[in-house]
């Protein structure tokens, strides 16, 4: 386990994305705070609820709004360990900056799908 995991999916394709940096943090014995794309919240909310209350209260902790002001206010607090992100290289290296120490932040990033997957001990 790292810590805190911060997970969000894309609007395009918000089921299958949504878990793919959802369930490998939990898997990990991670915390987390999922937050949902705005477009196809309506189609995974269920989902995540029940997702959500099949764990210990505080595992999975979902927060709604608009990213720029509930994400920029998490990575500002230090309090987030891993960072998966599924989105532009832009979006990331926005909101990487955000962290106070963001040289010590994880990252699992989806940078419009174009990375490599390198893994290191």
């Amino acid at each position: 386990p790292l810590g805190v995991a911060l997970c969000m999916g894309p609007y395009n394709y918000p089921l299958n994305e949504t878990f793919t940096t959802l369930i490998p943090a939990l898997i990990m014995g991670n915390t987390v705070v999922f937050k949902p794309a705005k477009f196809g919240v309506l189609l995974i909310r269920p989902l995540l609820e029940a997702f959500r209350d099949s764990f210990p209260a505080g595992v999975i902790n979902i927060i709604y709004g608009r990213g720029r002001e509930t994400v920029s206010a998490l990575m500002e607090t230090g309090q987030i360990d891993v960072f998966a992100f599924i989105g532009t290289n832009k979006g990331a290296s926005d909101l990487k900056k955000l962290h106070p120490r963001p040289h010590r932040l994880r990252a699992a990033l989806g940078l419009d799908a174009k990375n490599p997957g390198i893994v290191l001990p």
